[in-house]
Formats: structure tokens, sequence, C-alpha cells
């Protein structure tokens, strides 16, 4: 599992002084903001009777398991245990384990592995998270992770999976096989290719009515992918990112975002974009989730046929591979 990375948590806005849980590589985890602002990861377990914090409360800088009340501060310390006498010394085992947290383009992230790592390196640098409209919501649900990450940036599946929701906002590929840019990155892969603008006319009043629209692709190891649409001076933004949950489940949080679009009035924007993005997702994760199934069943007798037209799905598959095989946990 990839261990020594960032995960994205929710917007910076939305941490607040409520405990929110999550399950990343399997372990259970607390976020929250104190009173004076910062944010805070810890893992979801009091060291007293292995009861989990998040079904304590928080009060001002710290937070109060809620069987014997003891309280700990945003390190993970115990300040506090109400059945000792004043002044007696709390054990110095009274602790818990932190994890790093940076809020970075106004999204809170995580780091699952040590703090010398996480000093080292940063988040993905996506400017548009702070800087356009969005939407998102988080998806859990079997699937293997390889699989699901490759599937945003899979030019062909558009057509067939989604022809109940985008496929004439996306258009069409005009070529077959299409001539597919491919950029083998140190951080991942990237590349852009064309399709005709098949959109509906009330479609085409949002986005654009040019004829052809260019697609740029990206995939940031070891878990986000993108998806661009790029009209003349409308752009639409897919951000898929991923993080095991535990051995057969991954979490997926879709990010739709816009530029240029629904500025006569946002907040139709953002109800027609959660609408889409979640009829979206619900079409990828029905197959994902069969895909699993099957890979299970037949990982030591896996059979695939490919053609010219899956060049970016090989492509990616190489840069994952080699990429774990090199040690991905660390690097």
């Amino acid at each position: 599992m990839l261990q020594n990375k960032w995960y994205l948590i929710c917007p910076s806005a939305e941490l607040t002084n409520k405990i929110l849980s999550q399950k990343i590589l399997g372990e259970d985890i607390i976020l929250f903001r104190t009173k004076s602002g910062k944010a805070a990861a810890l893992e979801d377990r009091c060291c007293h009777r292995n009861v989990k914090l998040s079904l304590g409360y928080l009060k001002e800088e710290t937070i109060t398991c809620g069987y014997h009340g003891w309280e700990y501060d945003s390190d993970g310390a115990c300040i506090k245990i109400p059945s000792q006498l004043p002044g007696t010394k709390i054990p110095p085992k009274a602790l818990i384990k932190k994890y790093p947290v940076k809020e970075f383009n106004k999204w809170v992230w995580v780091f699952m592995g040590d703090e010398e790592n996480a000093a080292k390196t940063d988040p993905p640098n996506i400017p548009e998270m702070n800087e356009w409209d969005f939407t998102y919501k988080t998806h859990v649900f079997e699937a293997d992770l390889e699989s699901a990450a490759e599937s945003l940036i899979d030019p062909y599946h558009i057509k067939f999976t989604h022809r109940d929701s985008i496929k004439q906002l996306l258009g069409q590929i005009e070529e077959f096989p299409a001539e597919f840019r491919i950029n083998i990155l140190d951080d991942g892969i990237e590349g852009k290719y064309y399709r005709a603008n098949t959109a509906a006319l009330t479609e085409k009043a949002y986005f654009g009515s040019e004829p052809q629209l260019e697609v740029y692709y990206r995939f940031y190891y070891p878990n986000i992918s993108r998806l661009e649409s790029r009209f003349k001076e409308r752009t639409l933004l897919i951000l898929e990112h991923f993080m095991q949950v535990d051995e057969n489940r991954i979490a997926m949080m879709q990010i739709t975002l816009w530029k240029n679009i629904f500025n006569f009035f946002p907040p139709f924007g953002r109800w027609f974009m959660a609408r889409k993005s979640n009829k979206i997702v619900n079409e990828d994760i029905a197959l994902l989730r069969s895909q699993k199934g099957i890979l299970d069943k037949t990982k030591d007798n896996l059979h695939e046929v490919s053609v010219k037209g899956d060049e970016i799905s090989l492509a990616f598959r190489k840069y994952w591979r080699t990429k774990m095989r090199e040690g991905g946990n660390e690097s």
C-alpha cells in the first residue's frame, strides 16, 4: 500500500469544529479543526480502553474520549485524565498516533507515512482546485485501484459506459483509431487528443458550439486522474482522487470543476454538475465492481486482448507497474 503519500480529504472550509472520520489504507483516523484554526489528524482510538475517539467530542484545542473523558491535544498527547488526582503525572505512553496534515490550494490533505517524509513533499499542485467553481462527492466501493485510476483517462469508454449521461457532451473521437499524444513524466503521464463536439443544442449553449474540442488527460502518481475538455472559451475539468480504504474497497472522490460556465447563475451550475457527476460516477462504479470480481477470480490466469485504441491505458499500466516495482510505497 502507498503509505508515504498525501491523500485528499475535503475542502478546507468543510473541516470545522466537528469530528470527521476516515479509513485510509486500513487505518481509522479522525480529522478536526481546533478553535485556533489548526487542522489535526489522529488515529481514531483512545489509548485507555481502545474506544473510538470519533464517539467523543471537541473542546476548543482538544478532543475528549466519550468513555472515560481522557483528553488529547492536536498532537495526540493525552493532557488530562479525570480519574487521576490533580498533579498526578500522566503516563508517558498515554498518546496516540498523529498524521501530518497540510492545507494546500484550500483543500485538506493527510499524509499516511511519517513526518520526515511528509516534510520532503507536497500534494500535487492543481491550481484549478483553488480557483474554479466545483462540486464533489466521495464514493466507497469494491474495485481494483489501478483499474479505477485508468478508467477516467481511457478515451473510448465514454461513448459506451456513459451513453446515458455525457456521451454527447464530451463528444466523439473523430478518427478510429485516434492519434493520441502521450508524454511520460516523472510524476505521471499526460497527453491530449481531439473530439468532435456532438453536444445537444442546450449543452452547446452552456459549454460552447465550436465543432471540435481538445481533451487533455493527466495522471498524477499515485492516485489522481484528470480529464479536461477544452472548449474555445470554457473548460470542464474532472479530477478523480483514489485511495485504498481496505483490502477490497477504494474511496474515489470525484471533483468536477468548470471555468466560464454557468456564470449567469452559479447555484444552478453546482446543482446541474452535481447531478450529472453523480450519474457519471455510478455508471463507472457498476463496471469497476464487475471488473474486480473477475480480476479476483482470474488474477493467476488473466487473459486480455488489447488494440491500438488502448494505447493510453497501456502506457498508464506500464508507468504504474514500473513505479510499483521500483518501490512505489516510498517513492
